[in-house]
């Protein structure tokens, strides 16, 4: 590469970022000042966007939603356009864990941490910021483990269950079919 050449890699743009899914995402609109007319502000309402990387606020970027960020986090915007809530929270959230209290929930939505699967890859210097965190990590790590195993055998009973309901509906439109039938056959002998 020569002095005064720049090297690029148009597929940077146009690949999903790598890391993009364990980032903490919030869509939320803010009045921002806009101009003063006779010493009276005109405010108008902007949409913003909260990149952080769950446990690191140092992290955390704040500021006006451009097209680039419509794109790059699309289902977190279409969420946020859709139901007017600022996240969209993939995977499972700390409340339904029922392990921790609502104070330390709330400590950990203060870094950001909204599932179990955010908390499951904190990093060390995270853990060390809040008490009892490093154990609540591998707690995280090992539900997380235990929900990957248990998936395919949630699925065969989510598709056994579908089955039977479908043989008791066929069962009571058999036994409908007897009664209409019988019906018949009682107006026929009559």
């Amino acid at each position: 590469m020569a002095i005064g050449e720049l090297e690029y890699n148009y597929e940077d743009h146009i690949k999903d970022r790598a890391g993009d899914e364990r980032l903490a995402i919030r869509f939320f609109r803010k009045a921002v000042e806009m101009e003063r007319v006779n010493g009276v502000p005109k405010f108008q309402e902007i949409d913003y966007i909260n990149i952080m990387v769950p446990g690191d606020r140092t992290s955390a970027v704040v500021r006006p939603v451009s097209p680039g960020d419509k794109d790059r986090f699309s289902k977190q915007y279409e969420h946020y356009l859709k139901t007017q809530q600022s996240e969209l929270i993939s995977g499972t959230p700390l409340e339904a864990w029922g392990i921790l209290n609502l104070a330390q929930i709330e400590e950990f939505r203060y870094f950001g941490v909204r599932t179990i699967e955010q908390m499951s890859e904190l990093r060390d210097d995270v853990c060390q910021k809040l008490v009892g965190a490093t154990l609540l990590k591998q707690k995280a790590a090992k539900f997380v483990e235990l929900t990957k195993e248990e998936a395919p055998l949630k699925k065969v009973q989510e598709e056994l269950d579908k089955r039977d309901s479908q043989i008791a509906a066929l069962q009571k439109a058999v036994e409908d079919q007897g009664k209409i039938i019988e019906g018949l056959k009682a107006k026929r002998a009559a």
